[in-house]
Parts: C-alpha cells; structure tokens; sequence
C-alpha cells in the first residue's frame, strides 16, 4: 500500500464514527497570498486531537502518554479569512497501542467542501523509554463511545 493511501473498510479493529472540532482562524493566520498558511492546518488537528483525549486523560497509566507519529495532508482548496475550520477525524483503525484517523478539514458551513485531506497517526508510548504500550481496557471503551457518538450528517468521507 503507497504511503499516501488511507486504508478502508472494516476490519475487528476497526471503530466507527467521528469527532468534530471547530478551530477559530485568525487573520494571522493567513500567507503572503492570504490563503489559510498550510501549517495552521496541522495545528487545527493538533487542537482537535487534544480534544479528543483530554476527557480521558485521568485514564492513562503515568508515565504514558499520546504520541503522534504520523501526520499527512493533502490541501485541496485554499481557504481564506474569516473562516472557521471544522476538524473531523474518523477512526480508521484502532490498533493495540496506535489510532489511525483520516481528517477531513472544511470551512465551517460549508460541509459539503471538503478543503483538506488528512491522516493521522499516534501511538501510545511509554515517555522515559519511547517504546509503544498498549490502550488500556478503560481508554479504548473511552475511544469507541467518544467516536460512537457523533456520526456524519454529510456523508463526506475520506
């Protein structure tokens, strides 16, 4: 499989659903060509993907913590300011340590224009080692309801 596929279908590692974030764009946020600067799309899913684990934070074991250990985008439109980006991960597969997502990034209102492309990887590791652990009982469960919750009302998908 080329690096840049995302995989698709199911598999029993598998989750389904989406989490949702929107992201305030500043004016500063713009380039030379007052386009969204493609840097503040890796910082929106940065946000978001902290909103994703900080209700669970309490759960993990200390000394553990999320690290992300992939990160990919495809910017298909320019998006210009003001704007708010709407950050949707979607669970592509739910590993023993790893949680792989694709991001799609649209301008909030627009959800049927789709401005960016992503994928995500993080992994939890043990931080004084750097070596890979697995989710605990207790943050997969948190996982599979926070992304069991919401699902898409646009049928746009990856």
């Amino acid at each position: 499989m080329p690096d840049s596929s995302m995989p698709t279908g199911a598999s029993d590692d598998a989750i389904y659903g989406e989490h949702r974030h929107i992201f305030a764009l500043r004016w500063g946020d713009m380039d030379i060509l007052q386009h969204v600067n493609n840097t503040v799309y890796f910082r929106a899913m940065e946000e978001a993907r902290i909103h994703i684990f900080a209700p669970m934070q309490n759960l993990f074991a200390a000394g553990t913590g999320i690290v992300l250990a992939r990160a990919e985008c495809d910017f298909l439109k320019p998006m210009t300011w003001p704007a708010n980006i709407e950050v949707v991960h979607q669970p592509v597969r739910l590993g023993r340590s790893s949680l792989d997502c694709s991001v799609l990034m649209r301008r909030e209102g627009e959800p049927d224009t789709v401005y960016a492309r992503a994928r995500s990887v993080v992994v939890l590791s043990h931080l004084k080692t750097g070596t890979s652990c697995a989710w605990p009982a207790p943050v997969r469960a948190a996982l599979e309801k926070q992304f069991a919750a919401i699902s898409s009302s646009t049928g746009v998908t990856a």
